[in-house]
């Protein structure tokens, strides 16, 4: 077959799948052809919202660094990965709600749904509840301006009130957004990113104003923290009263045993997340801590041009996780594998040359795009490079991970990571400078994660499911 067939083929299946009428699913090759048509529609409405999130990020980078300065962006960035780095603090509910719900939904089982989504909220809502106390009574005593190195006296000024915004709309962003993570587990991607959409836009006028207005920085945390609050918010508001009023949940029917079942996963995906979030959340801390917040400015600005690989390949690798765990609960172990060979083939075709175009161009990039204040080093590059390649196999093996619930092997692997993660990226930021970050990062990844989890899926697919891996059958 020649290459015009091929693509002639490939874009008459896109054809038939992009459709807004659901395939039957009665049968083993409808229920594959709607999972199929749901994938498509999510890629599609993801990588319209990714798209829309980096237009946004180019412009308003260089006018919020511009506004703000380098150290007090710098603080910006510092304080928003600590909170980020808060995600673990939903215990990983979650997560182990989309995976309980795609499950169930794998099984044609609304009563489990509503069950598991009753008590997810229940749980978010708690957990929101204790963040903001636990926040409250601490923040009174904590001397912010000194842990994290800030110098100038405005920005000393805005410290404390900006991190109060900030954790106060993260913690009720646990709550708010769990109607994305039931529309994401019943492969409705595609709302769920179109809400995503409407407060990326959302965002970037309230921050616009602010720059216009010349608020503060509480205020433009305030204006990028708030809108997935609100649109999440109004997505629960829709879903439970247009699109699936059957799912509503009922409080009245909590069990004991669902709320263990969610509890026992939730606690395995924590400790992901906590993992997860040491590994790549944690450099602009360290940095800060032992080179000063202006150094953040340089590697948070170099890493958002070398997120955008990971965020085209994050367009179908979004909707394959659910995906996964609906085939995962029928037993469609050939799709399962053939999907997964498929994904690393296609992050390997986005991934690969669009990092090695950054490597080529990403000074000269940055220079262009916020000044020649931020000047990246080719050793702080090359190491976001090796770093994003390393992503094609790290994306891929953590969302078929994920979808087929292997979790404690996971677990195992991440925990190590994590410890020998901070230890080596501390020690070469303090040898080698800002890219020490990430190359700690690098290391730990490949030799403690990645490595083993290949060989484990190899296994996997081979022993325990049965599959021809070396046919492919």
């Amino acid at each position: 077959m020649s290459s015009g067939d091929i693509i002639v083929n490939f874009f008459l299946r896109l054809k038939y799948y992009l459709r807004a009428e659901p395939f039957e699913v009665n049968s083993q090759e409808g229920r594959t052809q709607e999972r199929h048509r749901q994938m498509l529609l999510t890629t599609l409405s993801s990588g319209g919202a990714k798209i829309l999130s980096i237009i946004i990020t180019l412009a308003i980078v260089p006018l919020t660094l511009t506004y703000l300065g380098v150290e007090r962006y710098g603080l910006w960035m510092t304080i928003s990965s600590a909170v980020a780095m808060l995600g673990f603090s939903d215990l990983g509910v979650g997560s182990g709600l989309m995976n309980a719900v795609a499950d169930a939904y794998g099984k044609n089982d609304s009563k489990d749904i509503k069950a598991k989504i009753a008590v997810g909220i229940l749980f978010l809502s708690v957990i929101a509840t204790l963040i903001l106390l636990i926040f409250f009574i601490i923040n009174p005593y904590v001397a912010w301006a000194q842990l994290l190195n800030v110098k100038s006296q405005i920005a000393v000024k805005e410290v404390a009130p900006t991190i109060a915004v900030i954790v106060v709309f993260f913690a009720l962003s646990i709550p708010a957004g769990i109607s994305l993570k039931i529309q994401m587990g019943l492969q409705m991607g595609f709302w769920a990113n179109l809400w995503l959409a409407a407060g990326s836009i959302v965002g970037v006028a309230a921050v616009l104003c602010v720059i216009f207005l010349e608020g503060g920085l509480p205020y433009l945390a305030a204006a990028s923290a708030s809108p997935p609050v609100i649109t999440g918010i109004l997505a629960g508001i829709y879903f439970f009263s247009k699109q699936q009023p059957l799912l509503r949940p009922n409080f009245r029917s909590l069990k004991i045993k669902d709320a263990k079942d969610l509890g026992g996963t939730s606690g395995l995906f924590l400790v992901l997340q906590i993992s997860g979030l040491i590994a790549f959340q944690s450099d602009n801390l360290i940095i800060a801590h032992y080179l000063g917040v202006g150094a953040v400015t340089v590697y948070a600005v170099a890493f958002k041009i070398f997120s955008l690989p990971t965020l085209m390949m994050s367009l179908f690798l979004n909707a394959l996780w659910p995906a996964y765990a609906e085939a995962n609960s029928r037993g469609d172990n050939k799709w399962i594998y053939n999907s997964f060979r498929k994904s690393i083939r296609y992050s390997v075709i986005i991934v690969l040359p669009l990092s090695l175009l950054l490597l080529v161009v990403g000074k000269w990039l940055i220079v262009k795009w916020v000044g020649e204040s931020i000047v990246p080093t080719w050793d702080l590059l090359l190491g976001l490079f090796c770093w994003t390649v390393m992503t094609i196999f790290g994306g891929n093996f953590a969302v078929i991970l994920n979808g087929l619930g292997i979790i404690r092997f996971q677990v195992i692997t991440s925990v190590t990571m994590a410890a020998i993660n901070i230890i080596v990226s501390i020690w070469l930021v303090q040898l080698i400078g800002v890219s020490g970050a990430v190359w700690g990062s690098v290391l730990s990844l490949v030799l403690i994660v990645y490595l083993p989890t290949a060989l484990f899926l190899r296994n996997h697919f081979k022993y325990k499911l049965g599959l021809d891996i070396e046919n492919n059958n």
